[in-house]
């Protein structure tokens, strides 16, 4: 079996390093065209939940990543100078540039061939020479825009605007930070991936960023390319967080999020895998865990079945209710945030109950921790 995968993120590297492992006869060729040291983003975080399938599924990945997991237990919600924490949840978080370098380093041991710097040839090619081509290039994939109608795919560009960046602020907490500007609030998701090292998205209704940031999208970038004064700015607006620590950029620019879905995942010999076929809002954290629960079952799938079509079929009944489910709880939480200025104004417990419990995934009864205000005697029991 000779696959070909275009793009090289985690969803890519793993299903190409998971063939290998299954199917010893096959030939897997991934096209990345940024080199090893570009990435994107900062920290991957991952759920106790998310931890024990991958534990459970492929206890040699959860091993590999076990070593470079940074874990803490808390959501903390900083709003109007206090502090409300609810404990016991679980998370773990991963540099991303570490997880690459991991699941390459994997691809090497396997046997596949990932070839850096390096567009993907265009998809009739593809089609032609392989028995299954893998679209894995992000949410704007290119593979996928040649067969956008046969997929059916949906783009929805929302209206918000978010920045990746990241902070030596040690945070130790899934923090969710509301900032109340003369121009409308704005909000912060932080979390520590390492030592010293936290990821810090920012993210603000259309008219509050073209209000608080009105150089816009024609900011002047630093030396690798982020928006330099939006970094400076929320500095400023963050500073009681981030208690005179930095924010740093990579390639850091305002974006909208798009949400993508779409209504057939495969045709002919060309199937979609992680952001190529779904996307999911930061705010729920999910996008990674989704790509390399595509991966797993795509690899596994090939080896039980008799034929790709009988493994592509297979592969979308048993992953799209699974992301259709995510899809949905992700699609409340983006909403949520967009109107956060709805819930501005309430206490700052209520605030916090109102946040922990937007999408779904946790309810009333889940948060059975004690949560607290940093500045108050008084500790509420969330029920």
């Amino acid at each position: 079996m000779r696959i070909a995968i275009a793009g090289g993120g985690p969803g890519g590297l793993y299903l190409a390093a998971r063939v290998r492992h299954l199917i010893a006869d096959s030939e897997v060729t991934v096209w990345e065209r940024n080199h090893p040291g570009d990435t994107f983003g900062f920290g991957v975080v991952f759920s106790q939940a998310a931890l024990n399938g991958i534990r459970e599924a492929d206890p040699e990945l959860h091993e590999d990543l076990a070593a470079h997991f940074v874990h803490w237990p808390d959501i903390a919600v900083h709003y109007r100078d206090e502090i409300v924490t609810s404990s016991g949840h679980g998370f773990a978080a991963i540099g991303r540039k570490e997880l690459l370098g991991l699941l390459r380093e994997r691809c090497r041991k396997a046997g596949a061939s990932v070839l850096f710097g390096a567009q993907a040839p265009p998809l009739d090619r593809l089609v032609a020479e392989f028995d299954l081509v893998v679209c894995a290039d992000g949410a704007h994939s290119q593979t996928r825009a040649r067969h956008r109608e046969v997929f059916g795919t949906e783009l929805d560009p929302r209206t918000s605007r978010y920045i990746w960046l990241a902070t030596d602020k040690p945070f130790d907490a899934l923090t969710f930070l509301i900032a109340e500007t003369p121009h409308g609030p704005l909000h912060g998701h932080a979390y520590p991936f390492g030592t010293g090292r936290s990821t810090f998205i920012a993210e603000a209704d259309e008219r509050t960023w073209r209000a608080a940031f009105p150089a816009g999208d024609e900011a002047p970038p630093t030396a690798d390319g982020s928006d330099r004064w939006a970094i400076g700015r929320l500095e400023e607006i963050f500073s009681a967080a981030l208690q005179g620590h930095r924010l740093r950029g990579n390639r850091s620019r305002w974006r909208r999020f798009t949400v993508v879905r779409n209504r057939k995942w495969w045709h002919e010999n060309v199937v979609l895998l992680g952001d190529a076929a779904h996307t999911t809002h930061f705010s729920v954290g999910s996008g990674t865990k989704l790509a390399l629960e595509d991966a797993l079952s795509l690899a596994t799938c090939l080896q039980q079945c008799g034929s790709v079509p009988e493994a592509l079929d297979l592969y979308e009944a048993e992953r799209r209710p699974a992301v259709a489910a995510t899809q949905r709880a992700a699609q409340v939480s983006l909403e949520w945030f967009e109107d956060i200025g709805r819930v501005i104004g309430l206490s700052p417990s209520r605030f916090a109950l109102e946040l922990l419990t937007r999408s779904g995934r946790l309810t009333y009864s889940d948060l059975t921790a004690a949560a607290h205000t940093s500045n108050s005697d008084c500790q509420t029991e969330i029920k």
